[in-house]
């Protein structure tokens, strides 16, 4: 017994990724996938911006957030899916012709080693912004 002291590599087994859409989406139908594949941020390259899912690389918990800004009098209303299962919603109204609206959602949810997440559509979408609109998750 004895104190060792150890260093750590440097960004060693985070798992975290960030990304916005490239380009503004239009007219989504109900189910579709919402592919965020601008990617800012990618450690452990777990985001697959070709599918937009996100694929657990272990047996953890994990958080994950994605906000959508919509324009006036549109809705653009989504879903956490896990592994084909609805897990959480986000709702997002431009309730009248002036407003511009975001709406925000977080899910911390327990996965296995490839399991997959991604965002689809609730119901139709009207239109989301590009740059604006963003899905992000890491390993806790």
């Amino acid at each position: 017994m004895g104190y060792r002291e150890k260093s750590c590599s440097k960004n060693k087994g985070i798992v975290a990724f960030n990304a916005r859409l490239p380009k503004a989406l239009q007219n989504m139908p109900a189910n579709a996938i919402v592919v965020f594949g601008k990617v800012t941020l990618n450690a452990g390259n777990a985001y697959d911006t070709r599918t937009g899912k996100f694929t657990a690389p272990n047996d953890e918990i994990y958080s994950f957030t994605w906000t959508i800004l919509t324009g006036p009098g549109n809705t653009f209303q989504t879903r956490l899916i896990q592994n084909g299962n609805e897990v959480c919603f986000n709702h997002v109204f431009g309730r009248n012709q002036n407003n511009y609206e975001t709406g925000s959602t977080t899910c911390i949810i327990r996965m296995k080693k490839n399991d997959r997440v991604w965002i689809n559509m609730h119901l139709k979408g009207d239109y989301a912004y590009k740059d604006w609109s963003s899905f992000s998750g890491f390993q806790l």
